[in-house]
């Protein structure tokens, strides 16, 4: 967690302002919006920290707290009044929803915060109904052009959740959220339990149900960026942006984020890519942010969504003529963004250092053609995180830069079919990336 003395102004800045812009404690719409007006953009930070995230350690900021500080900051760098942020928290405290926009032209601009919903009781962020409830009500209240979506909480990729399958002994899908009367500090409800939970495909459902097409999804979190994420999400979102690596609690650096990449309309693939690209300078590049994250690293990419069943075909049909019979493939050497030799956890291997592991060149060739049409842009540092120990981190060195994509990819290996694994296996075959990559022919 960062402390109080370097960003201490603008914290209690954003603590006042967030906390004092509505007196109304009920369920209620705020300040309505102009329903004549149709905005610009629209994009929601979805703050999902009832957790770990949002405990508030004496002597200490929690990450929720700095980065509402960063986002109102950035906010104020907006460069029209035809853009809306908007900022959902979940933390100890009842959620509320808050709009960020600029009024006012020239010299005149000035940044307004609304608290526009607020909740009379708790309410769990990791339902994926919350979720569509707060897309729903954006885009009816404030209808624009293009939307986008930040999820910022916990996360483990294509693991499901914990609460909902009960198979798992760690490890948690996105968010998290542990009840008003959990604990917060160790992310376990009252029964001493994983807070909820929100699987991938439900929240995928969830976005579908809203009726909000995003431009993309940016996942501030750890390990979201995998194939299998992305393939859940392909119908909601054009891009899927995100680190496929144990990510810093600093997250991303919402000063600079919001107004140089979130905002960016029309949004094409150059978009997407200035987004990670921003996410990764501040994280590993900008020597003035260094003292926060420190040699965490980063490894993250782009994924455009529209190809991802191309990619699907071609995955199964070369995976066919490498595995079967289910062979458990040798994987030494493949590049990993986290290791079932550290954690009780499925090896989270490099698609495209994994692929290149797995077939013979030509055939590696052909499908990485396909790839690149999906993967458009990836960033990994030489070091990053693969998972911390107490107070320190763990640390993995890029090794395979010339094939790796940023993006990881579960292989199936027989060794997690017994203890001390979970069944990683089976729980694979859950998924719909398990069904359209043929996985099934290989014999698992």
């Amino acid at each position: 967690m960062r402390t109080n003395n370097i960003f201490g102004i603008i914290t209690l800045l954003a603590a006042v302002i967030l906390s004092s812009c509505s007196s109304d404690d009920g369920n209620n719409h705020g300040k309505g919006a102009d329903d004549s007006q149709q905005y610009r953009n629209s994009v929601l930070i979805y703050i999902a920290a009832q957790n770990s995230l949002g405990y508030l350690e004496p002597g200490y900021t929690s990450a929720s707290v700095l980065d509402s500080a960063e986002i109102v900051k950035g906010a104020t760098k907006l460069s029209n009044t035809q853009d809306n942020v908007f900022l959902f928290i979940d933390d100890a405290q009842k959620p509320r929803l808050y709009r960020l926009f600029r009024t006012g032209s020239g010299a005149q601009m000035r940044t307004q915060i609304d608290k526009v919903l607020t909740w009379s009781t708790d309410a769990n962020s990791a339902d994926p109904a919350t979720l569509r409830d707060v897309l729903t009500f954006i885009s009816q209240q404030y209808s624009s052009l293009s939307y986008g979506l930040v999820m910022w909480s916990h996360g483990d990729g294509w693991l499901p959740s914990t609460n909902k399958k009960n198979t798992l002994n760690s490890g948690r899908s996105i968010c998290i959220d542990v009840g008003s009367d959990g604990d917060m500090a160790n992310d376990t409800d009252i029964f001493g339990e994983i807070g909820t939970q929100m699987d991938i495909a439900d929240m995928a459902e969830a976005v579908s149900q809203s009726g909000v097409h995003l431009n993309y999804i940016l996942f501030d979190a750890c390990l979201m960026q995998n194939i299998e994420v992305a393939y859940d999400l392909r119908n909601v979102a054009d891009y899927i942006i995100g680190s496929a690596n144990i990510t810093s609690a600093y997250g991303a650096y919402y000063t600079n984020l919001i107004p140089n990449a979130l905002m960016a309309h029309p949004f094409d693939d150059q978009s997407a890519i200035n987004i990670a690209n921003q996410y990764y300078y501040d994280a590993v590049d900008n020597e003035q942010l260094h003292i926060y994250y420190g040699e965490t690293g980063n490894a993250n990419s782009v994924i455009k969504t529209a190809h991802l069943d191309q990619l699907a075909t071609a995955t199964g049909q070369y995976l066919n003529k490498a595995i079967s019979e289910r062979r458990s493939p040798d994987m030494q050497g493949v590049q990993a963004y986290c290791s079932s030799t550290i954690f009780n956890s499925p090896d989270f291997y490099d698609m495209g250092s994994a692929m290149h592991n797995l077939l013979e060149a030509d055939d590696y060739q052909a499908w990485l053609n396909i790839a690149k049409q999906c993967v458009i842009s990836h960033n990994i540092s030489p070091k990053y995180s693969i998972g911390i120990i107490g107070n320190g981190n763990l640390f993995a060195t890029l090794n395979d830069a010339e094939h790796s994509l940023g993006v990881s990819m579960f292989i199936p290996q027989e060794r997690y079919d017994h203890s001390p694994y979970s069944p990683y296996n089976t729980l694979f075959r859950q998924t719909a990336w398990y069904t359209a990559a043929l996985w099934s022919h290989t014999g698992w």
